[in-house]
């Protein structure tokens, strides 16, 4: 079937009822019935969620062959948890079948793709793929296909019953004993867990591990402890400074400086370049640059930004500072400094994934966006742009080839036609 980018879907990726892209105004109008997770016995008074161990909170959570557990990767390449909690399940507990539902999987969870290529992990539906992963996936390893989203797409998915999670395991700097958690104040911060919240609303089970237990109650929590089933202390959830990847970074290269100058100037000189504009940008090196070089041209005219949206590098927060930026809406950090900034500063303001870019609610922040800037792989004439390379001419099984492709307006892509 060809989808309404003209790309031609195979039919074997269209059962469960799944649907090929059909434009992204199609579905306007439509009621979309929200899916409730199961949910257990609230606790009885001074119950304990606090969980000696994750296979003990596994057990709690009822943990079984061929199940759909989740976690985010707000720590993105320094994450602990994910293989923590994955080698708990297969090497510990024995189980199968297992279908993985991450926000994204890169090389912090590598041995995911041992579990693929043995057939234990059946299943994986993500909004990215990188290292050891995307090669097993692309070579047709995995045994049912892979399932790309965009950071809207999947928790609308979530909230219509596509996906339905069984467990999800979050990573939080903090929690109390009861659940109540966030990014922040421990010793292993990752910021905002804009990834992590929806999750743990709609999972049938949220366990909750995190290297810093604090005292009752832990608020503002990211997290509340009204979703959470199970409490797990460990040494260590991750490395915060393994964040900053080499593709959320800040560049120093000359031809991508010249490149994020060259976008900020093509900005500055549109029509929507006016006092109160928005503005994203995305995890590339190079678009994250272009916050440098639009400073000297917002002074120039004498405007601020309304707001800044998506994920958060320290040069947007730098802006804030000045005065030239009034809110970030924050779904991840991509660096210590925007973490610590979140913390800090009351117009700095965690938002679900939902919030930010579900086509299916009633108010997503994308819609009032003015700008995007984004890194992206190839982009064509009709601005149908791609993450995700081309699989090779042996990637028979293609699972990989569910490629993202968007269509929005005032976009400036940095990537090659």
């Amino acid at each position: 079937m060809i989808n309404a980018v003209g790309r031609e879907i195979p039919d074997y990726l269209l059962e469960n009822g799944r649907e090929v892209y059909q434009g992204k105004n199609k579905k306007d109008g439509q009621y979309v019935k929200k899916a409730s997770p199961r949910t257990r016995r609230g606790e009885k008074p001074m119950d304990s969620k606090l969980c000696a161990s994750i296979r003990e909170a596994c057990e709690k959570c009822g943990a079984h062959d061929g199940m759909t557990f989740s976690f985010h990767t707000e720590f993105r390449d320094g994450d602990y948890v994910a293989s923590m909690v994955c080698r708990v399940l297969v090497e510990d507990m024995g189980l199968k079948d297992l279908h993985v539902a991450a926000t994204s999987l890169g090389s912090a969870q590598d041995v995911f793709a041992d579990y693929m290529e043995q057939g234990i992990i059946v299943e994986a539906q993500t909004s990215g793929v990188r290292g050891r992963i995307g090669e097993v996936i692309s070579a047709g390893k995995l045994k049912n296909p892979a399932i790309i989203r965009s950071h809207g797409g999947r928790p609308r998915a979530v909230e219509a019953g596509e996906v339905h999670i069984d467990i999800a395991f979050l990573a939080a700097a903090t929690s109390d004993c009861c659940g109540n958690a966030k990014g922040t104040g421990g010793k292993n911060n990752c910021g905002s867990m804009g990834f992590a919240n929806h999750d743990a609303r709609y999972a049938d089970h949220t366990v909750i591990i995190t290297d810093t237990l604090v005292p009752f109650p832990n608020l503002p929590s990211s997290i509340s402890c009204i979703d959470v089933d199970a409490v797990c202390v460990v040494d260590a959830i991750g490395d915060p400074k393994k964040i900053a990847t080499k593709e959320a970074r800040m560049t120093d290269n000359p031809r991508e400086l010249m490149m994020a100058r060259n976008v900020a100037n093509v900005i500055a000189a549109t029509p929507y370049f006016r006092d109160g504009f928005s503005f994203q940008t995305g995890v590339g090196g190079p678009s994250l640059a272009v916050n440098r070089f639009l400073e000297e041209h917002m002074r120039e005219k004498g405007i601020r930004m309304s707001f800044a949206l998506g994920g958060t590098s320290s040069a947007i927060c730098a802006l804030q500072d000045k005065g030239l930026v009034d809110y970030i809406l924050d779904t991840q950090d991509f660096d210590q400094g925007a973490a610590a900034h979140l913390f800090t500063n009351p117009h700095h303001v965690e938002i679900d994934l939902s919030e930010y870019a579900n086509a299916a609610n009633k108010g997503a922040y994308v819609n009032k966006l003015d700008y995007v800037v984004l890194s992206a792989l190839e982009i064509d004439t009709k601005f149908n742009v791609n993450v995700i390379p081309a699989p090779t001419a042996s990637s028979a099984v293609l699972p990989a080839a569910i490629r993202t492709r968007r269509r929005v307006a005032n976009v400036v892509s940095l990537s090659r036609l």
